[in-house]
């Protein structure tokens, strides 16, 4: 629970609009990983990882994976080590990250963890996405301007782009436990005082070109689609102008998508259902343990999910994989979305319909669900 902290008053006054400093957000420590498990993690090939430099005002940004003789190689102050996605490779974050439930979970990204010696940091920039930033072992100083304030940036090199000195409304040491949010456009700034550790829970937002892209997917599976045709044409055209029909025939067909809602609903929620890296290969039950050998379910937390309503159902997207549930089965798939635990005797009404008995063991048998058997 994030203490001194309104969900009602953050979502009015802050989300999206203007950063928040909540002081002593965590009352208890922090500390999934050590500063030397980040760097081990580091290691890893499949883990997506930065080291950001400054020596002398000369910047320098490394993409991982490293090894060992890169952290022997690196000075003792002056830079930042970035591990992305620490949620996929350490599940127990998700007690951390659930403290965020009060945004729905299709707009998560990701938890980064950082590790910065003294003054190190990444420069004074700008995101694209909303983050929490946790303040877990050590001291940073951090500097935070405008919404909107981002028009002077420029690249240092490749990959890190900074933004020219802005003005600042917040100034702030932050101790363990203190959170920072910062809206997109807004740019910031941090600074580590000696070494320190921070924890940044980033959630994304789509883009028009993302939907664009999902609706050419889906037409590239589309067995047929409608074809142009020009009977209306009883004049030469030997100049080989575009003619207007063509492009009202255009207009006609895009407009026939947007507004088919069910197929917008259905391609985004499977889409935002896809977690950012593929999750790993889930534990199969035995096929001999059946529904009413089960006592109590719950749905595991690094699965990616969502749902949405039709006029006769409900829709319900795992990592990308989609199950039909009847509308009076809401506060069950409400329930599961939550990561809330389960006895199988609060569904009992639910059990005795053929359609969900199939459904509810077609998503165990997959391997989703943490389960108890009598």
């Amino acid at each position: 629970m994030i203490n001194n902290f309104s969900t009602d008053k953050f979502l009015s006054q802050h989300w999206q609009k203007s950063p928040c400093l909540i002081k002593n957000a965590f009352l208890e420590p922090i500390n999934y990983l050590s500063s030397n498990d980040l760097a081990s993690l580091s290691l890893n090939d499949e883990v997506e990882a930065r080291i950001v430099r400054n020596d002398d005002n000369k910047w320098q940004l490394l993409n991982g994976p490293f090894n060992e003789e890169t952290f022997r190689k690196l000075p003792e102050s002056h830079w930042t080590l970035l591990v992305q996605t620490v949620d996929f490779w350490l599940p127990e974050v998700y007690e951390l990250i659930a403290n965020f439930d009060f945004i729905p979970r299709w707009r998560f990204d990701d938890l980064m963890i950082s590790y910065a010696t003294a003054e190190g940091g990444v420069g004074p920039h700008y995101d694209n996405y909303d983050v929490f930033l946790i303040q877990t072992e050590g001291q940073r100083r951090w500097r935070v301007g405008y919404k909107g304030d981002i028009e002077n940036q420029q690249t240092i090199i490749n990959g890190l782009k900074h933004l020219a000195p802005f003005k600042t409304q917040i100034d702030i040491v932050m101790e363990p436990g203190d959170m920072l949010y910062i809206p997109p456009e807004t740019p910031h700034w941090g600074i580590s005082i000696g070494e320190s550790m921070g924890y940044s829970i980033g959630y994304r937002s789509l883009q028009s070109k993302n939907v664009v892209a999902l609706l050419a997917e889906h037409f590239e599976s589309v067995v047929s689609s409608n074809f142009f045709t020009d009977e209306y044409r009883n004049q030469i055209n030997n100049g080989h102008q575009i003619e207007p029909e063509l492009i009202q025939w255009a207009q006609s067909e895009l407009k026939s998508v947007i507004e088919n809602k069910d197929l917008l609903y259905q391609l985004l929620s499977q889409s935002l259902s896809h977690s950012k890296i593929d999750p790993p290969e889930l534990k199969q039950i035995s096929s001999k343990v059946e529904i009413n050998q089960i006592e109590s379910i719950q749905l595991l937390q690094s699965l990616n999910r969502n749902y949405f309503e039709t006029n006769d159902n409900i829709i319900l997207n795992i990592e990308g994989d989609s199950f039909l549930f009847c509308k009076r089965e809401h506060k069950f798939v409400t329930s599961i979305t939550k990561g809330k635990n389960i006895t199988l005797k609060t569904i009992q009404k639910q059990l005795t319909s053929v359609e969900f008995s199939e459904t509810l063991t077609s998503m165990v048998n997959r391997g989703y669900f943490n389960y108890h058997l009598y």
